[in-house]
Protein backbone atom coordinates (compact mmCIF):
# COMPACT_ATOMS: atom_id res chain seq x y z
CA UNK A 1 0.00 0.00 0.00
CA UNK A 2 2.85 2.38 0.82
CA UNK A 3 4.49 1.63 -2.56
CA UNK A 4 1.27 2.51 -4.42
CA UNK A 5 0.88 5.69 -2.40
CA UNK A 6 4.49 6.67 -3.07
CA UNK A 7 4.05 6.01 -6.81
CA UNK A 8 0.89 8.12 -6.97
CA UNK A 9 2.65 10.94 -5.12
CA UNK A 10 5.54 10.88 -7.65
CA UNK A 11 3.09 10.95 -10.57
CA UNK A 12 1.22 13.88 -9.06
CA UNK A 13 4.42 15.85 -8.58
CA UNK A 14 5.50 15.19 -12.18
CA UNK A 15 2.10 16.14 -13.61
CA UNK A 16 2.19 19.48 -11.79
CA UNK A 17 5.48 20.26 -13.54
CA UNK A 18 7.39 21.15 -10.37
CA UNK A 19 11.16 21.44 -10.38
CA UNK A 20 12.12 18.03 -9.07
CA UNK A 21 15.76 18.38 -10.10
CA UNK A 22 16.55 21.33 -7.87
CA UNK A 23 17.63 19.64 -4.65
CA UNK A 24 19.08 20.91 -1.43
CA UNK A 25 22.73 19.90 -1.14
CA UNK A 26 25.77 21.36 0.48
CA UNK A 27 28.39 19.40 -1.49
CA UNK A 28 28.57 17.86 -4.95
CA UNK A 29 30.71 14.95 -6.13
CA UNK A 30 33.19 15.47 -8.94
CA UNK A 31 31.96 12.74 -11.29
CA UNK A 32 30.42 13.57 -14.65
CA UNK A 33 31.80 17.12 -14.74
CA UNK A 34 30.07 18.31 -11.56
CA UNK A 35 31.86 20.78 -9.36
CA UNK A 36 31.76 21.86 -5.71
CA UNK A 37 29.33 24.67 -4.88
CA UNK A 38 28.46 26.54 -1.69
CA UNK A 39 24.77 27.14 -2.39
CA UNK A 40 22.15 24.91 -0.84
CA UNK A 41 20.27 24.46 -4.17
CA UNK A 42 21.59 22.13 -6.87
CA UNK A 43 20.35 21.90 -10.47
CA UNK A 44 20.72 18.22 -11.35
CA UNK A 45 20.93 18.55 -15.12
CA UNK A 46 22.26 15.00 -15.59
CA UNK A 47 19.14 13.34 -14.21
CA UNK A 48 16.68 15.99 -15.41
CA UNK A 49 14.05 14.51 -17.75
CA UNK A 50 13.95 15.90 -21.27
CA UNK A 51 10.18 16.14 -21.11
CA UNK A 52 7.49 15.42 -18.56
CA UNK A 53 6.58 11.75 -18.60
CA UNK A 54 3.05 10.89 -19.62
CA UNK A 55 1.76 7.86 -17.73
CA UNK A 56 -1.33 7.40 -19.86
CA UNK A 57 -0.06 7.91 -23.42
CA UNK A 58 2.79 6.43 -25.39
CA UNK A 59 4.89 9.30 -26.74
CA UNK A 60 5.97 7.17 -29.73
CA UNK A 61 2.36 6.58 -30.83
CA UNK A 62 1.09 10.07 -29.94
CA UNK A 63 3.91 12.57 -30.45
CA UNK A 64 1.63 15.61 -30.05
CA UNK A 65 2.20 17.45 -26.80
CA UNK A 66 -0.75 18.09 -24.53
CA UNK A 67 -2.85 21.10 -25.34
CA UNK A 68 -1.65 21.78 -28.90
CA UNK A 69 -4.31 20.52 -31.31
CA UNK A 70 -5.69 21.79 -34.57
CA UNK A 71 -9.08 20.62 -35.94
CA UNK A 72 -7.31 18.26 -38.37
CA UNK A 73 -4.93 16.70 -35.82
CA UNK A 74 -7.72 16.45 -33.24
CA UNK A 75 -10.01 14.62 -35.69
CA UNK A 76 -7.18 12.22 -36.56
CA UNK A 77 -6.41 11.69 -32.88
CA UNK A 78 -10.05 10.96 -31.98
CA UNK A 79 -10.48 8.55 -34.91
CA UNK A 80 -7.55 6.38 -33.75
CA UNK A 81 -8.60 5.83 -30.15
CA UNK A 82 -8.37 2.48 -28.47
CA UNK A 83 -11.44 0.76 -27.03
CA UNK A 84 -10.55 1.84 -23.50
CA UNK A 85 -10.03 5.45 -24.58
CA UNK A 86 -13.37 5.45 -26.43
CA UNK A 87 -15.13 4.32 -23.25
CA UNK A 88 -13.35 7.09 -21.34
CA UNK A 89 -14.42 9.62 -23.98
CA UNK A 90 -18.06 8.52 -23.71
CA UNK A 91 -17.85 8.91 -19.94
CA UNK A 92 -16.40 12.40 -20.35
CA UNK A 93 -19.19 13.34 -22.78
CA UNK A 94 -21.82 12.16 -20.30
CA UNK A 95 -20.09 14.13 -17.54
CA UNK A 96 -20.04 17.22 -19.81
CA UNK A 97 -23.79 16.94 -20.49
CA UNK A 98 -24.54 16.69 -16.78
CA UNK A 99 -22.22 19.64 -15.97
CA UNK A 100 -23.66 21.84 -18.74
CA UNK A 101 -27.22 21.11 -17.59
CA UNK A 102 -26.71 21.98 -13.92
CA UNK A 103 -23.97 24.62 -14.22
CA UNK A 104 -23.01 27.54 -16.44
CA UNK A 105 -19.27 26.87 -16.20
CA UNK A 106 -19.05 24.83 -19.40
CA UNK A 107 -18.95 25.76 -23.10
CA UNK A 108 -22.13 25.64 -25.18
CA UNK A 109 -20.50 23.50 -27.87
CA UNK A 110 -17.38 21.36 -27.53
CA UNK A 111 -14.93 21.28 -30.44
CA UNK A 112 -12.85 18.23 -31.47
CA UNK A 113 -9.59 19.77 -30.27
CA UNK A 114 -11.15 20.39 -26.85
CA UNK A 115 -12.29 16.77 -26.58
CA UNK A 116 -8.79 15.63 -27.52
CA UNK A 117 -7.20 17.91 -24.93
CA UNK A 118 -9.72 16.80 -22.30
CA UNK A 119 -8.99 13.15 -23.05
CA UNK A 120 -5.24 13.67 -22.95
CA UNK A 121 -4.95 15.82 -19.83
CA UNK A 122 -8.19 15.41 -17.85
CA UNK A 123 -7.02 12.68 -15.50
CA UNK A 124 -9.01 13.98 -12.50
CA UNK A 125 -12.46 15.46 -12.00
CA UNK A 126 -11.07 18.79 -10.76
CA UNK A 127 -8.76 18.98 -13.79
CA UNK A 128 -11.70 18.37 -16.13
CA UNK A 129 -13.78 21.06 -14.40
CA UNK A 130 -10.93 23.55 -14.78
CA UNK A 131 -10.57 22.64 -18.47
CA UNK A 132 -14.30 23.08 -19.10
CA UNK A 133 -14.17 26.46 -17.38
CA UNK A 134 -11.16 27.40 -19.53
CA UNK A 135 -12.96 26.27 -22.72
CA UNK A 136 -15.97 28.38 -21.74
CA UNK A 137 -13.75 31.45 -21.39
CA UNK A 138 -12.23 30.81 -24.83
CA UNK A 139 -15.70 30.41 -26.35
CA UNK A 140 -16.94 33.62 -24.72
CA UNK A 141 -13.83 35.47 -25.91
CA UNK A 142 -14.41 34.26 -29.48
CA UNK A 143 -18.06 35.34 -29.38
CA UNK A 144 -17.05 38.73 -27.98
CA UNK A 145 -14.50 39.20 -30.78
CA UNK A 146 -17.09 38.33 -33.42
CA UNK A 147 -19.60 40.73 -31.88
CA UNK A 148 -17.02 43.50 -31.72
CA UNK A 149 -16.05 42.88 -35.34
CA UNK A 150 -19.67 43.31 -36.46
CA UNK A 151 -19.99 46.51 -34.41
CA UNK A 152 -16.76 47.90 -35.91
CA UNK A 153 -17.97 47.12 -39.43
CA UNK A 154 -21.20 49.02 -38.76
CA UNK A 155 -19.25 51.97 -37.35
CA UNK A 156 -17.01 52.02 -40.43
CA UNK A 157 -20.01 51.99 -42.75
CA UNK A 158 -21.53 54.96 -40.90
CA UNK A 159 -18.16 56.75 -40.92
CA UNK A 160 -17.70 56.19 -44.68
CA UNK A 161 -21.22 57.46 -45.39
CA UNK A 162 -20.63 60.63 -43.34
CA UNK A 163 -17.25 61.15 -45.00
CA UNK A 164 -18.80 60.75 -48.46
CA UNK A 165 -21.44 63.35 -47.64
CA UNK A 166 -18.81 65.82 -46.31
CA UNK A 167 -16.20 65.41 -49.05
CA UNK A 168 -18.40 64.64 -52.02
CA UNK A 169 -16.54 63.39 -55.09
CA UNK A 170 -13.12 64.25 -53.61
CA UNK A 171 -13.08 60.76 -52.15
CA UNK A 172 -13.45 59.02 -55.50
CA UNK A 173 -11.68 61.41 -57.88
CA UNK A 174 -7.91 60.77 -57.72
CA UNK A 175 -7.13 63.98 -59.64
CA UNK A 176 -8.76 66.13 -56.96
CA UNK A 177 -6.97 64.17 -54.27
CA UNK A 178 -3.44 65.28 -55.24
CA UNK A 179 -1.23 65.91 -52.21
CA UNK A 180 2.43 66.39 -51.37
CA UNK A 181 2.23 63.68 -48.70
CA UNK A 182 3.12 60.18 -49.80
CA UNK A 183 1.02 57.28 -48.59
CA UNK A 184 3.12 54.81 -46.61
CA UNK A 185 1.71 51.32 -46.82
CA UNK A 186 1.67 49.07 -43.79
CA UNK A 187 3.75 46.46 -45.61
CA UNK A 188 6.43 49.09 -46.21
CA UNK A 189 6.61 49.77 -42.49
CA UNK A 190 6.84 46.02 -41.80
CA UNK A 191 9.76 45.70 -44.26
CA UNK A 192 11.51 48.64 -42.62
CA UNK A 193 11.13 47.09 -39.16
CA UNK A 194 12.32 43.70 -40.43
CA UNK A 195 15.35 45.44 -41.91
CA UNK A 196 16.18 46.93 -38.50
CA UNK A 197 15.80 43.53 -36.84
CA UNK A 198 17.98 41.83 -39.47
CA UNK A 199 20.67 44.46 -38.92
CA UNK A 200 20.46 43.97 -35.15
CA UNK A 201 20.90 40.21 -35.58
CA UNK A 202 24.30 40.96 -37.16
CA UNK A 203 25.53 44.04 -35.30
CA UNK A 204 23.14 44.42 -32.34
CA UNK A 205 23.79 43.82 -28.66
CA UNK A 206 22.74 40.29 -27.63
CA UNK A 207 19.93 39.67 -25.16
CA UNK A 208 19.66 36.00 -24.18
CA UNK A 209 16.57 34.08 -23.06
CA UNK A 210 17.32 30.74 -21.38
CA UNK A 211 14.70 28.17 -22.47
CA UNK A 212 16.02 25.23 -20.42
CA UNK A 213 13.11 25.48 -17.95
CA UNK A 214 10.40 24.29 -20.34
CA UNK A 215 10.31 20.64 -19.12
CA UNK A 216 9.43 21.88 -15.62
CA UNK A 217 6.41 23.99 -16.57
CA UNK A 218 2.82 22.83 -16.82
CA UNK A 219 0.56 23.46 -19.81
CA UNK A 220 -0.82 26.68 -18.32
CA UNK A 221 2.67 28.03 -17.59
CA UNK A 222 3.84 27.15 -21.13
CA UNK A 223 0.93 29.00 -22.74
CA UNK A 224 1.59 32.01 -20.54
CA UNK A 225 5.32 31.84 -21.37
CA UNK A 226 4.58 31.92 -25.12
CA UNK A 227 2.32 34.97 -24.78
CA UNK A 228 4.84 36.84 -22.63
CA UNK A 229 7.75 36.08 -24.96
CA UNK A 230 5.75 37.27 -27.97
CA UNK A 231 4.93 40.52 -26.15
CA UNK A 232 8.63 40.95 -25.35
CA UNK A 233 9.51 40.29 -29.00
CA UNK A 234 7.01 42.95 -30.10
CA UNK A 235 8.55 45.47 -27.67
CA UNK A 236 12.01 44.74 -29.08
CA UNK A 237 10.64 45.11 -32.61
CA UNK A 238 9.32 48.62 -31.92
CA UNK A 239 12.65 49.98 -30.60
CA UNK A 240 14.84 52.29 -32.63
CA UNK A 241 17.88 50.10 -31.98
CA UNK A 242 16.63 46.55 -31.30
CA UNK A 243 18.65 43.96 -29.43
CA UNK A 244 19.82 40.69 -30.91
CA UNK A 245 17.25 38.38 -29.29
CA UNK A 246 18.73 34.89 -28.79
CA UNK A 247 16.85 31.87 -27.40
CA UNK A 248 19.37 29.35 -26.06
CA UNK A 249 18.89 25.76 -24.85
CA UNK A 250 16.02 25.55 -27.33
CA UNK A 251 14.13 22.24 -27.40
CA UNK A 252 12.91 21.50 -30.92
CA UNK A 253 9.52 19.82 -31.36
CA UNK A 254 8.54 21.02 -27.89
CA UNK A 255 5.26 22.66 -26.91
CA UNK A 256 6.62 26.23 -27.07
CA UNK A 257 8.28 25.56 -30.43
CA UNK A 258 5.05 24.22 -31.95
CA UNK A 259 2.93 26.95 -30.39
CA UNK A 260 5.18 29.69 -31.82
CA UNK A 261 5.06 28.10 -35.26
CA UNK A 262 1.27 27.81 -35.05
CA UNK A 263 0.85 31.45 -33.99
CA UNK A 264 3.25 32.63 -36.69
CA UNK A 265 1.35 30.79 -39.46
CA UNK A 266 -2.24 31.28 -38.30
CA UNK A 267 -2.47 34.48 -36.24
CA UNK A 268 0.60 36.66 -36.67
CA UNK A 269 0.52 39.60 -39.02
CA UNK A 270 4.25 39.25 -39.64
CA UNK A 271 5.52 36.57 -42.03
CA UNK A 272 8.68 35.90 -40.02
CA UNK A 273 9.87 36.07 -36.43
CA UNK A 274 13.28 37.75 -36.55
CA UNK A 275 15.08 36.05 -33.66
CA UNK A 276 17.76 33.42 -33.16
CA UNK A 277 17.01 29.97 -31.68
CA UNK A 278 19.77 27.50 -30.84
CA UNK A 279 20.13 24.27 -28.89
CA UNK A 280 23.51 25.43 -27.60
CA UNK A 281 24.05 26.86 -24.14
CA UNK A 282 24.94 30.54 -23.74
CA UNK A 283 28.22 29.50 -22.09
CA UNK A 284 29.26 27.94 -25.42
CA UNK A 285 28.34 31.09 -27.39
CA UNK A 286 29.82 33.91 -25.29
CA UNK A 287 32.71 34.30 -22.83
CA UNK A 288 31.68 33.85 -19.20
CA UNK A 289 33.09 37.19 -18.08
CA UNK A 290 30.52 39.01 -20.24
CA UNK A 291 27.46 37.05 -19.09
CA UNK A 292 25.12 38.42 -16.39
CA UNK A 293 22.17 36.27 -15.28
CA UNK A 294 19.12 38.26 -14.15
CA UNK A 295 17.73 36.59 -11.03
CA UNK A 296 15.38 38.05 -8.38
CA UNK A 297 17.20 36.02 -5.69
CA UNK A 298 20.69 37.34 -6.46
CA UNK A 299 22.33 39.29 -3.59
CA UNK A 300 23.88 41.75 -6.07
CA UNK A 301 21.99 44.75 -7.45
CA UNK A 302 22.32 45.93 -11.03
CA UNK A 303 23.28 49.59 -10.61
CA UNK A 304 24.75 50.58 -13.99
CA UNK A 305 24.93 49.20 -17.49
CA UNK A 306 28.19 48.02 -18.99
CA UNK A 307 28.05 47.87 -22.82
CA UNK A 308 30.06 44.64 -22.72
CA UNK A 309 27.50 42.88 -20.52
CA UNK A 310 25.24 40.25 -22.10
CA UNK A 311 22.10 39.87 -20.00
CA UNK A 312 20.41 36.47 -19.61
CA UNK A 313 16.78 36.08 -18.60
CA UNK A 314 15.30 32.73 -17.63
CA UNK A 315 12.28 31.80 -19.74
CA UNK A 316 10.42 30.33 -16.78
CA UNK A 317 6.88 31.10 -15.63
CA UNK A 318 5.87 29.90 -12.16
CA UNK A 319 2.17 30.50 -11.56
CA UNK A 320 2.17 28.43 -8.37
CA UNK A 321 4.70 30.45 -6.38
CA UNK A 322 2.06 32.36 -4.37
CA UNK A 323 3.01 34.37 -1.32
CA UNK A 324 5.79 31.92 -0.48
CA UNK A 325 7.68 33.10 -3.54
CA UNK A 326 9.43 31.18 -6.27
CA UNK A 327 12.42 28.94 -5.79
CA UNK A 328 15.85 30.47 -6.56
CA UNK A 329 16.40 28.23 -9.56
CA UNK A 330 17.97 30.88 -11.83
CA UNK A 331 20.40 31.97 -9.09
CA UNK A 332 21.34 28.35 -8.42
CA UNK A 333 21.97 27.76 -12.13
CA UNK A 334 24.12 30.90 -12.39
CA UNK A 335 26.22 29.77 -9.42
CA UNK A 336 26.61 26.28 -10.86
CA UNK A 337 27.82 27.67 -14.20
CA UNK A 338 30.07 30.21 -12.39
CA UNK A 339 28.72 33.32 -14.07
CA UNK A 340 27.66 36.64 -12.54
CA UNK A 341 24.09 37.25 -11.39
CA UNK A 342 22.22 40.47 -10.62
CA UNK A 343 18.74 41.52 -9.60
CA UNK A 344 16.80 44.62 -10.57
CA UNK A 345 16.77 47.45 -7.95
CA UNK A 346 13.00 47.22 -7.50
CA UNK A 347 12.93 48.21 -3.82
CA UNK A 348 15.02 51.30 -4.49
CA UNK A 349 12.80 52.78 -7.20
CA UNK A 350 9.37 51.21 -6.56
CA UNK A 351 7.09 51.12 -3.52
CA UNK A 352 5.19 47.87 -3.82
CA UNK A 353 1.61 47.48 -2.75
CA UNK A 354 -0.12 44.36 -1.55
CA UNK A 355 0.42 41.06 -3.35
CA UNK A 356 3.37 39.13 -4.69
CA UNK A 357 6.45 41.07 -5.77
CA UNK A 358 6.90 39.51 -9.19
CA UNK A 359 7.09 40.60 -12.83
CA UNK A 360 6.22 38.84 -16.05
CA UNK A 361 8.83 38.04 -18.70
CA UNK A 362 7.71 40.80 -21.07
CA UNK A 363 7.74 43.36 -18.23
CA UNK A 364 11.33 42.43 -17.37
CA UNK A 365 12.26 42.65 -21.05
CA UNK A 366 10.63 46.10 -21.37
CA UNK A 367 12.48 47.32 -18.26
CA UNK A 368 15.83 46.07 -19.55
CA UNK A 369 15.25 47.48 -23.04
CA UNK A 370 14.49 50.93 -21.58
CA UNK A 371 17.46 50.76 -19.22
CA UNK A 372 19.83 49.73 -22.02
CA UNK A 373 18.57 52.59 -24.21
CA UNK A 374 18.38 55.40 -21.63
CA UNK A 375 20.62 54.20 -18.70
CA UNK A 376 17.90 55.57 -16.40
CA UNK A 377 16.19 53.27 -13.90
CA UNK A 378 13.42 55.81 -13.19
CA UNK A 379 12.26 55.68 -16.79
CA UNK A 380 12.81 51.92 -16.99
CA UNK A 381 10.54 51.18 -14.03
CA UNK A 382 7.69 53.09 -15.67
CA UNK A 383 6.95 49.74 -17.32
CA UNK A 384 5.97 48.26 -13.93
CA UNK A 385 2.13 48.11 -13.85
CA UNK A 386 0.53 50.71 -11.59
CA UNK A 387 -1.71 48.08 -10.00
CA UNK A 388 1.35 46.50 -8.35
CA UNK A 389 2.47 49.76 -6.75
CA UNK A 390 1.04 51.64 -3.80
CA UNK A 391 -1.44 54.41 -4.43
CA UNK A 392 -0.60 58.06 -3.73
CA UNK A 393 -2.28 58.11 -0.31
CA UNK A 394 -0.67 54.84 0.70
CA UNK A 395 2.68 56.09 -0.62
CA UNK A 396 2.49 59.27 1.46
CA UNK A 397 1.66 57.24 4.56
CA UNK A 398 4.52 54.87 3.80
CA UNK A 399 7.00 57.72 3.38
CA UNK A 400 5.74 59.34 6.59
CA UNK A 401 6.24 56.14 8.59
CA UNK A 402 9.67 55.67 7.06
CA UNK A 403 10.66 59.23 8.03
CA UNK A 404 9.36 58.70 11.58
CA UNK A 405 11.42 55.54 11.89
CA UNK A 406 14.56 57.33 10.68
CA UNK A 407 13.93 60.12 13.19
CA UNK A 408 13.70 57.60 16.04
CA UNK A 409 16.95 55.96 14.95
CA UNK A 410 18.73 59.32 14.76
CA UNK A 411 17.40 60.31 18.18
CA UNK A 412 18.73 57.09 19.73
CA UNK A 413 22.14 57.62 18.16
CA UNK A 414 22.21 61.21 19.45
CA UNK A 415 21.32 60.13 23.00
Amino acid sequence: MNCIRRRLFQMAKLSRGRLQNFRKQTLLHSEGGHTMMSTSYFYDSEHAPLIEKDYTLDSADKPLLEGLFTPETAAEYLSNLSEEEQKKLQAYKLEYEVTSSISTQAPIEMRDEWWAQLLMTGHSSSRRKNLLRFFQKKENAKLARAKKKVENEKKMEIHDAEKKIMMGDLLYNPIKRNTIHLKILRQTMVHQTDSKLAQSMIFGRPFVVDMSYEPYMGIKEKNSCVDQLLNGYGANRSRNEPSDLIFTNWIHDSFIFKKLNFIQKERSAYPTLMMKCTEQNYVDLFPKERLVYLSPHSPFELTHDDPDNIYIMGGYVDLGGGKQGQKPVSYAKAKQEKIRSCRLPLDKYCVWGTGVKSLTLNQVMNIMYEFIDTKDWSRAFEHVPRRKLQRDADLREHLYKKQQKMNRVNRRQFL
